[in-house]
């Protein structure tokens, strides 16, 4: 058995955001990889991380296998909980206390908010937390807890086509609640961020505008040169997410695959069909050099393509990984260089 020893404080990238804790490090427990297991799920069931289950294990990629035994961080979490632990309160009505395995997007998911407002809100610069770090968790310095038996209210905009923003509100909701693309609610806003405020007065119909601004293709980067996408809007929306965790088959916030993180970052412009990653190689034209807003594919588990993401530049990409979540990565790390298949532009 392998001799206890003190981990030094280290940085564990848990769903996309770095959590930064000590941990005693003791390889007590260990578990047998089942059939659709994944690092992600694994360091999820008994409470560590990907990065610790890596490093006890002495792996050098995300890639494990059925059959194979790994050896579980800590002996005191060694044996996965049958229930999900309920999330402590926060300490008033408007903060709450970082704990053991949260994210900023779980964080701001719990407490109905998006990434960027608690951001803004805790003026943070990155997506690192540290446990026992007390975050805002509101606009407001009131200590009341807001109830939660209260059924939420039904958006409706005003007489003068106008909606105030609610606390939990983000472009892609609004967007979505009053039939209309993000692309459409920025432009008859005058809006150049998906920045958004509680109490904001947002256009939601194009006939509330006074005048229709003459749009003028821009000179230095072309704001369709993936069919009818906004290139530069679909690399900004699909940033939003980073940090979702993984989900085979999810299409939404709560939990992407790779190919269903494409389909909704797309359809948050264009009307699109849910095309598989395989789909999605057969109806796009390939390109030799990609360009900003392009797919990228892999052949990771099966002859063909059978992982996806959408190429930001300088030899970056972002995708829904199965051990990481929505992130972004490289073309030239080590994993993902031998796994590439090449490049296509999307035009349907």
């Amino acid at each position: 058995m392998k001799k206890r020893q003190l981990a030094l404080s280290l940085g564990a990238i848990v769903g996309g955001t770095f959590l930064y804790q000590a941990s005693a490090e003791a390889s007590a427990s260990t578990v047998q990889v089942k059939a659709g297991d994944t690092l992600w799920s694994l360091s999820t069931k008994y409470h560590t991380t990907v990065e610790a289950l890596k490093s006890v294990n002495k792996l050098s990629s995300n890639t494990i296998h059925i059959g194979q035994t790994l050896s579980i961080p800590s002996a005191s979490t060694s044996q996965p909980s049958n229930k999900e632990e309920k999330p402590s309160a926060p300490a008033t009505g408007s903060t709450y206390k970082v704990q053991s395995g949260d994210t900023l997007w779980k964080v701001a998911t719990r407490f109905n908010m998006n990434v960027e407002e608690l951001k803004r809100l805790n003026a943070l610069s990155s997506n690192i937390i540290y446990i026992n770090q007390t975050l805002k968790v509101n606009g407001s310095n009131s200590a009341s807890t807001p109830t939660t038996s209260k059924p939420a209210e039904t958006p409706s905009k005003d007489a003068n086509g106008t909606y105030k923003v609610q606390r939990g509100d983000s472009l892609s909701k609004i967007a979505s609640t009053f039939h209309m693309s993000v692309s459409e609610l920025k432009q008859i806003n005058g809006l150049t961020s998906n920045t958004i405020y509680v109490n904001q007065q947002l256009k939601v119909s194009k006939s509330s505008q006074t005048t229709t601004p003459t749009t003028k293709p821009s000179t230095s980067t072309p704001s369709t040169s993936n069919g009818t996408l906004n290139v530069s809007q679909m690399i900004s929306d699909a940033k939003r997410y980073i940090g979702v965790p993984y989900k085979w088959g999810g299409t939404t916030p709560s939990g992407f695959d790779c190919s269903g993180f494409i389909y909704y970052v797309m359809k948050q412009q264009i009307s699109t069909t849910r095309y598989t990653t395989a789909g999605y190689w057969s109806v796009s034209t390939p390109v030799s050099n990609p360009q900003p807003g392009d797919l990228v594919f892999f052949n990771t588990y099966s002859s063909g393509p059978t992982h996806m993401g959408i190429y930001l530049g300088n030899r970056q990409f972002i995708h829904a990984g199965s051990s990481t979540g929505v992130t972004i990565a490289s073309l030239d790390n080590s994993y993902w260089s031998k796994r590439y298949l090449g490049a296509k532009r999307f035009s349907k």
